[in-house]
């Protein structure tokens, strides 16, 4: 019998703490998720990298495009000859799908400015691109 009551109050006291645990992760991620004033750029749900490739369907081999490399962010997005398009769209997209934080909008607004400044239309492009966000 006391081996009895000793279970009940075991698997009672298992129960109540695992009620608990769900509220408490819940939490944790509310605050993760909500970091938009912390400085260091957080990029939500996307990798905001660019790639560039020649021969695309569609394009002759030796014509080189630029595409966004993450799938939320290149979605309905075609190739493009200037890079300036991409930048745009991927910086864009911060805002628009990814849930990106501030600093890391005006990480990529700075990056977008590196390329636009550069006027080169090559791989070298995108590589700075993606170095200026820390990939």
């Amino acid at each position: 019998m006391m081996y009895t009551k000793s279970l009940v109050l075991a698997l009672l006291a298992s129960a109540a703490s695992a009620a608990v645990i769900p509220r408490q992760n819940n939490n944790n991620n509310n605050n993760n998720n909500n970091d938009n004033n912390n400085n260091q750029p957080n990029f939500g749900r996307c990798t905001p990298t660019i790639d560039f490739q020649l021969g695309r369907a569609g394009r002759k081999a030796d014509e080189g495009t630029f595409l966004p490399t993450d799938p939320l962010v290149a979605q309905g997005q075609q190739d493009a000859l200037n890079p300036n398009i991409i930048t745009n769209r991927v910086c864009d997209q911060l805002t628009n799908v990814c849930e990106a934080n501030d600093a890391a909008k005006q990480l990529c607004r700075q990056a977008q400015a590196q390329v636009a400044a550069s006027g080169a239309r090559d791989a070298s492009v995108a590589a700075a691109f993606n170095r200026a966000l820390g990939f």
